[in-house]
């Protein structure tokens, strides 16, 4: 049975865990061919392994970078365009974050959490956004966070690269609009993932996560923006859970310091 997809290839960073993995699987089901990246290969290979036995024709290809490194996205796109011929659609989903502030964190924090988030969106969107230009045709996806859109307490450096790709985002649609390229931005609030946390700050028994979104419902939300209808264009999936109270922007999710990359 053809998914609204069937044809199509997509590309998803921070694809071993987490949003990220849950998303390569709601694609893959929706019957795209994915290709999937992150730092861990082992992570990869199993999700690979799954997609594929959906049954459903779905390919997934398995490349091992770390996405802010250009020499990684230069390989990771030699590869994609090697198996595939094209790329549809990019989600930029690759991320970390530390929980600090501006006096406990470090110029290697802000580093490592400007290069994950921001860097790696910059580096593939540079990699697939021209083709699609080109061609007329494709989606870029960005998962990025309600700390995008309100900063929040113990995260300046997060918020900062949020912000950052919500702008970057706005900024590409000028170029995408006139090209029948979609852009559009996912921002989730409080998910229930591994992301954020460790062992000294919450647990996976937190009953907080219960009220969280699950992987799955962000993922939903991708496959949303990359199946909208010709003439619509989405630009903005601002996700916030049933327990947070109107008028928030988000909660202090990050409680410690996790790679989605």
């Amino acid at each position: 049975m053809s998914g609204r997809l069937t044809g199509k290839t997509a590309l998803v960073t921070g694809a071993g865990k987490g949003i990220g993995r849950a998303t390569a699987v709601a694609l893959a089901r929706e019957g795209a061919n994915v290709v999937i990246t992150s730092r861990t290969k082992s992570d990869l290979d199993t999700l690979a392994l799954e997609i594929e036995a959906l049954g459903n024709g779905a390919r997934a290809l398995a490349v091992r970078a770390d996405v802010s490194l250009e020499a990684d996205v230069d390989r990771l796109a030699k590869a994609a365009f090697n198996a595939f011929g094209v790329v549809d659609i990019l989600v930029n989903n690759a991320g970390t974050g530390k929980n600090g502030t501006v006096t406990t964190l470090t110029t290697a924090d802000y580093d490592h959490i400007m290069n994950t988030n921001m860097r790696s969106t910059w580096l593939c969107t540079k990699a697939f956004f021209p083709p699609m230009i080109a061609r007329k045709s494709g989606s870029v996806i960005f998962v990025s966070s309600v700390a995008g859109i309100n900063g929040l307490p113990n995260e300046p450096i997060y918020c900062s690269t949020k912000f950052a790709q919500i702008g970057f985002a706005q900024s590409i649609d000028y170029e995408a609009y006139p090209n029948n390229v979609k852009v559009s931005v996912i921002a989730p609030g409080g998910t229930n993932t591994y992301f954020g946390f460790d062992s000294g700050t919450r647990t996976p028994g937190d009953p907080v996560l219960d009220t969280y979104h699950d992987s799955e419902d962000v993922a939903d939300a991708v496959v949303f923006a990359a199946t909208q209808p010709p003439k619509s264009r989405v630009f903005m999936v601002w996700m916030r859970p049933m327990s947070e109270a109107l008028g928030m922007g988000g909660g202090n999710y990050f409680k410690g310091t996790a790679d989605q990359a």
